[in-house]
């Protein structure tokens, strides 16, 4: 699949975003959902499941089901790997320093693990056991490991079912299915793991926006105009009804113009780890705008940027890294970082990721960068 600098653009983006949200500083306020009600993770997801589904539906027409899941599965065991690494880190790094150096916020980070450790370790193998800020790409993994299946079940049968499948899941994991299924698992099989141990992703919902790209990201791949998406989704009134919503997210979520709603009871409908509705009907209008202007920012060239979506998986991983070391300076809520230790925990985040990023990208030209790639773009 030819080389797409504007998802690598993206990415980049995406993952300073997450860099930014997750250091204990003042940042993290501003980097939080700037856009409205979306976080850098739904993007994330939604972006490396169209990557997947573009690339692995086109193994599938043009080399068959067994390429298609030798290619998913060598990509599954690299994420799996890394999964293991920082697991490896969290459980000797990160937990001596809670230890030893009496730090409250790694102690919280890593209560089960220092409870339970060889439970936790078990769970940690089996993609169970997600401290917070470990937990994304569990749920990554799986989704992937299951994108060989959706595709083959896509092609022999069409996308329909299989999208009203997921929406019924999703549906589930609004009535809080995850924690039914939990208490029975837990029943069956007497495994002491708290369900706040298992991350706070619900995986019930958030395959909704992995279906989603999935099935986007094939589409678009089977399209003619691989640069865009097909035209019925550039509708004046459909763009017009997307702009709007944007912009009443965007002021609701920053208080801006006096427009701002208490939902109340129904603030689960702006859920981010159940995938609320309202949430949904933000991502969906702002990456529908964000679609149309693909072809601009796949001429708009930030080197930085775009290195860094390149090598996404080690540059998310060692953000992950500095994030989870800067937490050890936090005594506590209610002490945070001055501000010369903020300035410091942001610049070693970024010059570490941009550093891993450099030495994980082979060096070439920008003509072969932009040149089709014949093992195919990696999700």
């Amino acid at each position: 699949m030819p080389r797409r600098t504007e998802f690598d653009l993206l990415r980049g983006a995406l993952l300073l975003g997450m860099a930014l949200t997750h250091l204990p500083t003042r940042a993290s306020a501003y980097a939080d959902q700037p856009l409205g009600f979306i976080s850098s993770a739904e993007g994330f997801v939604f972006l490396s499941a169209f990557i997947a589904g573009g690339t692995y539906a086109r193994l599938l027409r043009e080399r068959g089901p067994a390429e298609m899941r030798r290619r998913a599965r060598k990509r599954t065991l690299q994420l799996y790997l890394w999964h293991l690494s920082l697991m490896v880190f969290a459980f000797t790094a990160v937990a001596a320093l809670a230890i030893i150096g009496g730090r409250p916020v790694l102690k919280n980070l890593l209560s089960f693990y220092l409870e339970q450790p060889l439970y936790a370790i078990a769970g940690g193998v089996v993609l169970l056991y997600e401290p917070p800020l470990f937990d994304i790409l569990p749920m990554y993994i799986v989704f992937l490991l299951l994108t060989p299946w959706v595709l083959r079940m896509a092609q022999a049968r069409g996308w329909s079912r299989l999208l009203v499948l997921s929406g019924l899941i999703w549906l589930f994991a609004q009535l809080d299915g995850r924690a039914l299924v939990f208490e029975g698992g837990r029943l069956a099989s007497g495994w002491p793991l708290p369900i706040e141990s298992m991350g706070a992703f619900d995986w019930f919902a958030w395959q909704l926006a992995w279906m989603a790209g999935l099935w986007l990201g094939a589409r678009d791949a089977g399209a003619k105009d691989r640069g865009a998406l097909a035209p019925v989704y550039y509708r004046p009134q459909l763009l017009g009804l997307a702009l709007g919503a944007s912009m009443l997210f965007f002021l609701w979520r920053h208080r801006l113009g006096g427009w701002s709603i208490d939902l109340g009871s129904a603030s689960f409908l702006l859920d981010k780890w159940h995938l609320g509705l309202l949430r949904l009907l933000n991502f969906a209008a702002l990456a529908l705008l964000v679609s149309l202007i693909l072809p601009a920012l796949a001429r708009l060239r930030i080197e930085v940027l775009e290195v860094m979506g390149r090598a996404s998986l080690p540059v998310f991983a060692s953000h992950l890294v500095i994030c989870v070391l800067s937490l050890g300076l936090v005594d506590d809520d209610r002490t945070p970082l001055n501000s010369l230790q903020e300035v410091a925990v942001v610049a070693l985040a970024l010059s570490s990721m941009l550093f891993v990023a450099w030495r994980a990208t082979p060096r070439e030209p920008a003509a072969a960068r932009a040149a089709p790639e014949p093992s195919g773009a990696q999700p």
